[in-house]
C-alpha cells in the first residue's frame, strides 16, 4: 500500500454484495446483447437524430467502449477479491465487521467508471430516470448505496489531487 492508495472501511457483506454486482455486471458486458436497454444505455447513441450514423458509430465503436468497461470491471472485482468469502457461516457482528478495501491511485477511474455504470445497469432495470426518485419497497437502496459510495470514491480522487496540487 502507497500513500496515493485509497482505503475505504466497508463490512464484509458489503464487500461481498459489490463483488457480486460487478460480477453481474461483467456477465452483462460478455454476453454482449445489443438489443438489451441497460447495454445501450452503456453505449449511448453518438447521433440520436441521425438513425444511419448512429448505427454506423454503434457498429464501429461498440465493442471496444464495452472492452473497455469489462477492463474496468475486472480492476474493480480484482480489488475486491480479499471479500471472496461465503457469508453463510458468519455471524451477523462478523458480516457487518469493516474490513479496509484497498484502491491504488491509477485504478480510481476504472472504479468510478464501473460503479457508474453499475448504477445506469441498475437504473435501466428499475425505471429509475432521477437520483431522487424513490420506490417505496426498497429496490432502489443498492442504486443509492452505489452512488453513496462513489461519492466517497469522488471524495478521496479530489484529496489526492489537493495533495498534489491541481
Amino acid at each position: 500500500m502507497s500513500a496515493r492508495d485509497v482505503v475505504l472501511s466497508i463490512a464484509v457483506l458489503e464487500g461481498v454484495h459489490l463483488a457480486r454486482l460487478v460480477d453481474d455486471f461483467r456477465d452483462l458486458l460478455a454476453e454482449r446483447e445489443t438489443d438489451d436497454s441497460a447495454v445501450q444505455r452503456l453505449t449511448p447513441s453518438a447521433y440520436p437524430d441521425d438513425q444511419d450514423a448512429a448505427r454506423a458509430f454503434a457498429e464501429s465503436t461498440r465493442d471496444d467502449l464495452l472492452d473497455r468497461r469489462l477492463t474496468d470491471a475486472l480492476t474493480v472485482r480484482t480489488a475486491l477479491a480479499p471479500f471472496d468469502v461465503d457469508v453463510e457461516p458468519l455471524s451477523e457482528d462478523e458480516a457487518l465487521a469493516p474490513r479496509d478495501l484497498v484502491i491504488a491511485e491509477d485504478d480510481l477511474d476504472a472504479w468510478m467508471r464501473t460503479l457508474t455504470a453499475i448504477r445506469l445497469v441498475i437504473a435501466d432495470r428499475l425505471g429509475i430516470t432521477e437520483d431522487d426518485q424513490t420506490h417505496e419497497d426498497g429496490r432502489g437502496d443498492i442504486y443509492d448505496w452505489l452512488g453513496y459510495r462513489l461519492e466517497l470514491l469522488i471524495q478521496a480522487a479530489d484529496e489526492l489531487d489537493e495533495r498534489r496540487g491541481r
